[in-house]
């Protein structure tokens, strides 16, 4: 939890402490869970981001900064009211992030990634996205949950299509990792849309 220093109102996050804990809970799934982060997550979530593999669908390149730096960062944006980040677990290890964000129009923008290897491909994003959706529209009461993905990630286009997701547009990008143009796809899950 959260601690005031003394008399010198200085926030210290005790290590391993949920963050926003009092605005998420975990939504448990038949193999999933999805938490608040932890600051004890940073390290593991960094390996992520520093993984070619996950970048490259992303059309960026692994982060390059340090740990530390990447600490900072991380414990910032997991702060961030504006901005509802999970740790996706499955059998009690953290095996990805899920992130709901740009609250507008209505509804969110939807981001996820699985980290291991060789976990990619087993259902596990499927089943995030499920209770993420049910989160969305039956916690926040929000009406549409909107996504993208690059057109090379053949996964992320199953996994929007199996949660009902309807590619609504596309559009060319520029890749910052290699100055390459990318079609990427968006997609739209609207609540009232009938469940896959």
């Amino acid at each position: 939890m959260p601690l005031v220093d003394g008399g010198c109102n200085i926030l210290v996050l005790k290590r391993g402490a949920a963050i926003h804990a009092e605005e998420l809970e975990a939504l448990q799934g038949e193999s999933v869970t999805l938490r608040p982060p932890q600051e004890s997550d940073v390290e593991v979530v960094y390996s992520w981001d520093r993984d070619p593999e996950l970048a490259a669908w992303n059309g960026r390149s692994p982060i390059s900064i340090s740990l530390s730096a990447a600490r900072r960062d991380y414990l910032a944006r997991w702060e961030d009211p504006t901005v509802k980040t999970f740790i996706i677990e499955a059998s009690g290890e953290p095996i990805g992030m899920a992130t709901l964000y740009d609250f507008r129009r209505d509804g969110c923008e939807l981001g996820i990634k699985i980290g291991p290897g060789n976990l990619r491909g087993r259902g596990y994003a499927t089943e995030a996205v499920t209770l993420l959706l049910d989160y969305v529209f039956d916690t926040l009461g929000l009406g549409v949950v909107r996504g993208s993905t690059l057109a090379h990630n053949d996964r992320m286009q199953r996994v929007f299509e199996k949660n009902g997701f309807k590619q609504v547009g596309d559009g060319s990008i520029l890749s910052r990792y290699d100055n390459r143009r990318y079609t990427e796809l968006f997609y739209e899950r609207r609540r009232e849309d009938q469940r896959p």
